[in-house]
């Protein structure tokens, strides 16, 4: 199993468990909501045909009203259906409860209380029992559901009538309500990734198919590049080169062999072809170490990127920096004289630079070429000119990036252009390559 398809495999595994707990806590809310909303209706119904007839005489503390009050709690306590029972004034107090210590009492008044006496509408909610009225209920229970709901007397008094009751129901509907949605996500999540799977990783494959196709067409470009610029160099040391130094000597012979009167011009102008035909040899040998560089291995790179600046035109200064302490692999070794070069030419071409700083660094985790200038800057298409017909710094930064590392180009705001090669120790030493 390839590292794409083992990273499909890897994705799918997190959409199931993402999708798991998310059914899982999406059910849980929908069943919570569900019984606490029959939790309120049940408190209404309790409220108006059992305790309401009641109330009125427990306020003025008729004996008889506060048994049946109790007694309707403790029948409907014995199914679990019921926990405890309180009356609120909207001052706090609290007028009955099945827990007879607690009438009477005055506690901070809860917003709840407030809300269903001023608003007269109903709330149901968990209550984790941490509220100071909530001290009969500490130490027997976790957590209640806990209902409140306007209480209104003939006499226009207005009270809340605040109802305990087990979560069990909570909980069961949480559980039912997980136990058909979660299987039901699943199942469709794995009918989605069933169907999907096969293409995905087809094309995951086809795309590093396509990566490894055009790296390998990289490679094969500028295999061929080298080749071609060594035949070149080759066919002109061999040819136009020995014909250009042979002329000159035969020059040179000339002007020893010539008659004295007529030596003044004729001397002069074999002199002057002499110089011409000397300059254009010059020039060659140059541009035959431009096109096929020296040997790069080990002090080879140094001094073939310090050749390059001396090559540059005299009103440019070039400042050269190598502090390389790795033997890098060939093919590295190619790839920063390249860019050297290229960004170098480019220099002289384009710039119009006074200075150009040349950095060669090699760290122990990564050798980085940095060059400098303060010329005329990127022009507006960047790098990418290819519509020109020019591709050299992109296929650079192209074969940068198939050996894990990167190149910038870009403007700082001082001005000229700075070019960032970054290439990771682990693709550029010699013995990675063994």
């Amino acid at each position: 199993m390839g590292w794409p398809t083992l990273a499909l495999v890897v994705t799918a595994a997190i959409a199931f468990a993402v999708v798991a707990i998310g059914a899982s806590v999406f059910a849980g809310r929908i069943a919570e909501r569900g019984a606490l909303a029959e939790a309120l209706r049940s408190a209404g119904a309790l409220r108006d045909n059992v305790f309401a007839p009641f109330v009125a005489g427990a306020i003025v503390g008729n004996s008889s009203a506060i048994a049946a009050l109790d007694d309707a709690v403790h029948v409907r306590a014995r199914d679990g259906s019921l926990v405890r029972v309180k009356i609120w004034t909207r001052g706090g107090t609290v007028i009955y409860s099945d827990d007879h210590a607690a009438i009477g009492h005055r506690y901070p008044l809860h917003d709840d209380v407030a809300k269903v006496i001023d608003t007269q509408t109903g709330t149901a909610g968990l209550s984790s029992l941490t509220d100071p009225e909530n001290s009969t209920e500490v130490g027997h229970f976790r957590r209640l559901v806990e209902v409140y709901t306007p209480l209104n007397m003939a006499d226009g008094t207005k009270l809340a009538f605040e109802m305990y009751a087990s979560d069990a129901r909570v909980i069961a509907a949480e559980n039912g309500l997980r136990s058909e949605l979660v299987p039901f996500a699943l199942l469709a999540l794995l009918i989605l990734v069933v169907s999907q799977l096969p293409i995905s990783i087809w094309l995951v494959r086809r795309v590093a198919r396509a990566q490894n196709e055009r790296s390998r067409l990289l490679k094969s470009a500028l295999t061929a590049s080298g080749r071609e610029r060594q035949a070149v160099a080759r066919d002109l040391h061999d040819g136009v080169v020995q014909d250009l130094a042979g002329a000159t000597y035969a020059m040179q012979a000339l002007q020893e062999t010539m008659l004295p009167e007529r030596e003044a011009r004729s001397g002069h102008l074999v002199g002057m072809v002499s110089r011409v035909l000397g300059e254009a040899l010059a020039s060659l040998r140059t541009l035959i170490v431009a096109i096929y560089p020296p040997d790069l291995s080990s002090g080879g790179l140094a001094h073939a990127i310090a050749e390059l600046g001396d090559r540059l035109s005299p009103e440019t200064v070039v400042t050269t920096t190598v502090e390389l302490d790795v033997d890098l692999s060939p093919e590295i070794a190619a790839l920063i004289y390249r860019c050297a070069r290229e960004c170098l030419a480019n220099v002289a071409k384009h710039a119009a630079a006074r200075h150009a700083e040349v950095d060669l660094i090699g760290g122990p985790d990564r050798v980085r070429l940095q060059v400098r200038d303060d010329g005329t800057g990127l022009p507006p298409q960047g790098i990418d000119k290819r519509s020109e017909g020019h591709i050299g710094l992109q296929l650079l930064a192209d074969a940068a990036q198939d050996v894990g590392g990167y190149m910038n180009v870009f403007s700082p705001a001082a001005g000229g252009t700075t070019v960032l090669l970054d290439i990771p120790i682990s693709h550029a030493l010699l013995d990675a390559r063994s």
